[in-house]
């Protein structure tokens, strides 16, 4: 077995022992690359029924999983998506994988994988990178590279995710965490801060926090227009959805900080960004969970939690979820009565009562 270089591509060379036992040798050439020429070897091998080769052998794992991840990106993928596929290559598939062929990925193989990967981790974490490998395999299996799918049965760990009440913080702690950034000039004047405080009062998700720039806030108006999102690679695309494409009403008491906060900052970058070009929410993050701990919450939330929580707040002081579900950006309202299904049994209970005290007064 050969496998080399030429000028028009490359060119393989397998040799075997026919029905008399003589050596016989075959060979192609013209193949684009060197993975495709291991595949063709491996496939001949195996129809030639070579006692100590598979299709699946002469292909790294990681290999293969690169090249089909060129296909997907040149198919086209969203930015976002792209990250996912290129985390799991660096992070899962050349850490865990590392070394292995594809055949030598057995179900007790892959199942170990997931229980050491989903240690600490949520199993909605590990579901998304789960779904990333596992179609890939299966685009072995069918290219009839190997014979069985090893994700086929597999039992995916992980913590449950919290209950949908665990995701919100309460109505008093909500104004309590506004209140506790509005009364220090400090903190209004601190990206981190005020970032919380900005998606505490307008239900903004991160990436489309971070994206925004001096042009998209207006101040006369009293509007935040959304027209991007930051990825970790630190490039603005367009949003998640054409819904998300919004413009937001926001109230006087934001602007009065917003300017103290512009009027703070000496230094801008070329696209004028409110937070300097930061990609992440994770110092964000960081912080609030240390203040939430700090002033005793009952629940301690992430800054997409408190995206909830502006929802959660506006729900329950009436507002219809119609209004609600597009002020977050949703595709649909069925998103938003699935994510806050618990506040709105709730509402309905409340507005039960209200029912039967005006139908027992006729």
């Amino acid at each position: 077995m050969a496998i080399y270089k030429t000028e028009k591509g490359w060119r393989a060379d397998f040799s075997f022992k026919d029905g008399t036992g003589k050596y016989r040798k075959k060979s192609k050439r013209g193949f684009r690359t060197k993975k495709e020429a291991e595949a063709w070897i491996a496939e001949y091998s195996v129809s030639h029924s070579s006692p100590n080769l598979k299709k699946g052998s002469q292909l790294l794992f990681s290999d293969y999983f690169a090249e089909y991840t060129e296909l997907r990106f040149g198919a086209g993928l969203k930015e976002s998506s792209r990250e996912s596929w290129i985390s799991t290559k660096d992070h899962i598939v050349n850490v865990y994988f590392k070394g292995l062929t594809l055949d030598q990925i057995t179900r007790n193989t892959y199942q170990t994988f997931l229980n050491h990967y989903s240690q600490g981790l949520r199993r909605a974490s590990v579901v998304k990178r789960h779904q990333i490998i596992k179609q890939v395999i299966m685009q072995a299996f069918h290219d009839g590279l190997i014979q069985i799918d090893p994700t086929y049965g597999v039992t995916i760990p992980g913590s449950e995710s919290k209950s949908a009440e665990e995701k919100f913080i309460q109505v008093d702690e909500f104004n309590k965490l506004i209140d506790y950034i509005e009364s220090s000039e400090k903190l209004v004047k601190w990206n981190t801060s005020f970032m919380i405080y900005l998606v505490a009062l307008s239900g903004l998700r991160a990436g489309e926090a971070l994206a925004l720039t001096r042009s998209d806030v207006n101040v006369d108006e009293h509007t935040i227009t959304v027209s991007k999102t930051k990825q970790r690679s630190g490039v603005s695309t367009a949003p998640k959805t054409k819904s998300s494409m919004r413009t937001l009403v926001m109230p006087a008491r934001f602007f009065e900080n917003y300017q103290t906060f512009v009027s703070a900052k000496t230094k801008w970058n070329d696209r004028l960004e409110l937070f300097d070009g930061r990609i992440t929410s994770d110092q964000n993050n960081i912080w609030l969970k240390k203040v939430e701990k700090q002033l005793h919450f009952e629940n301690i939330v992430s800054l997409h939690g408190l995206r909830h929580s502006h929802v959660s707040y506006l729900l329950s002081k009436g507002v219809d979820i119609n209004y609600a579900s597009k002020r977050l950006g949703h595709s649909n309202t069925m998103i938003t009565q699935k994510v806050y299904a618990h506040l709105l049994r709730e509402k309905q209970e409340s507005e039960e009562l209200k029912t039967l005290n005006i139908l027992d007064k006729i």
